[in-house]
């Protein structure tokens, strides 16, 4: 063997080790262990915005404090506890409304209020039933003794049925309506109509009260069950709900917002193209927040940031548009969430890596709710009405996402720095 070639492949050993150390000490940060492959996301990376990627690099050596519990939230759990547990002399009255929409919440729910407020819309007699023509998807209207009306959105699956297909796929979930409820008074966004799951008889509380209108989107079944079909822009009358076999439809009734709530609505930069395949600017362009930025305020897209975290932690892919009562953004329309708890669409939180900005407020909250105890108070405060909301994974799936949620803030302040992200 010649001395020439022994000293060239003596060369390439020593340029094949520096490679290895320089790729070590650039791939792997210092002090932090390699990257944990099982919070890869069911997604293809190699096919998704690059943003992604480095979200994830991110939730891969997010610090320990957003895995463990808080202490500082104790108290203020014990205080939404308060509120939803029904006070020891319950009854079907309704709690003193006429503050509504005019104060911190839409809805007042302080000292048991809540918890009253749902026991009523729970257990008060209906005297009106009718169809709500508004909107793509079968809704009543129920009038309450007592004055109160409820939306009345009836169950189309059971609470472990998986929604596959797009992220907009399939019938409305009753108990995604519920469960965002209960979410957003926890994530302290207050401006929200209170939910809660309900059972009505068909034939003893349905019948006797239905319009005349109702009555005629009614069709028996082979069991001679009555069921409904509606009046919306999709119904169909092969696409009936049905009762059970105690003759009672379940669903989630919605407190009506009434006159004097004169919304306005406006479509979302951040909405999805429902006609085709074909990607939408925000979904293509990674700094498409600047041309929203030259035509919204700093507050309307902070507003927009806080409603994509709370879309994206129950993957609520359909906020194509958001309505304003009194410059707050009201979350209507809850009930495209709840889907599939093995899928984090992360494109739901464009307007947080796209604009990279949070309130202070929101950012100091969410920390608040780390390890578990997010999804924790959730069951706990529904208990009080007796309902089973969703199933366990779709728990685990909540407290996944509220990580990738630390994980894109943690993402923005590496790019832009503490300064720019958080606003007051």
């Amino acid at each position: 063997m010649s001395m020439n070639y022994v000293f060239g492949f003596s060369l390439f050993l020593l340029l094949l080790v520096a490679l290895n150390i320089y790729f070590f000490y650039t791939l792997i940060p210092m002090g932090k262990k390699s990257v944990d492959f099982k919070n890869v996301p069911s997604i293809k990376l190699d096919q998704s915005p690059s943003v992604f990627k480095d979200i994830y690099d991110y939730l891969n050596y997010l610090p320990s404090q957003y895995k463990s519990r808080n202490s500082k939230f104790f108290t203020l759990q014990k205080t939404l506890l308060t509120s939803f547990s029904p006070s020891d002399n319950i009854q079907d009255d309704w709690p003193d409304l006429s503050q509504v929409g005019t104060g911190s919440s839409l809805y007042p729910h302080k000292n048991s209020v809540a918890g009253q407020m749902l026991h009523a819309m729970k257990t008060a007699p209906i005297v009106l039933v009718d169809n709500a023509p508004k909107g793509t998807q079968l809704k009543l209207l129920l009038l309450l003794e007592g004055k109160q009306k409820l939306y009345f959105k009836p169950k189309r699956y059971e609470r472990d049925h998986i929604i596959h297909g797009s992220i907009v796929a399939g019938f409305d979930r009753h108990n995604s309506e519920v469960f965002a409820y209960y979410l957003a008074m926890t994530l302290n966004f207050t401006w929200i109509p209170p939910s809660v799951i309900r059972k009505i008889h068909v034939d003893r509380e349905i019948v006797p009260v239905a319009t005349i209108g109702l009555k005629r989107t009614m069709i028996r079944n082979g069991n001679g069950g009555r069921c409904i079909y509606g009046k919306c822009f999709y119904c169909k009358i092969n696409e009936t709900v049905c009762p059970d076999n105690k003759g009672e439809i379940e669903g989630a009734a919605i407190l009506y917002l009434d006159k004097p709530f004169q919304f306005q609505v406006f479509k979302s930069p951040w909405h999805r193209n429902y006609r085709d395949s074909k990607l939408m600017e925000w979904q293509r362009d990674n700094d498409f927040c600047k041309k929203v930025m030259g035509t919204l305020s700093t507050k309307r897209i902070l507003d927009l940031v806080d409603i994509s975290i709370f879309d994206f932690l129950i993957q609520n892919g359909d906020r194509h548009r958001y309505e304003m009562y009194k410059d707050r953004i009201l979350l209507l329309d809850n009930g495209k969430g709840l889907g599939n708890p093995a899928v984090d669409e992360l494109d739901i939180l464009a307007p947080l890596y796209q604009c990279c900005i949070i309130r202070l407020t929101t950012w100091k909250y969410l920390e608040l709710l780390s390890g578990s105890s997010l999804t924790e108070t959730i069951k706990l405060m529904s208990a009080f009405q007796g309902a089973k909301l969703v199933t366990e994974d779709h728990f685990k799936a909540v407290e996944r996402r509220l990580l990738k949620v630390y994980a894109t803030v943690q993402y923005c302040i590496g790019r832009h720095g503490s300064a720019k992200v958080f606003k007051a």
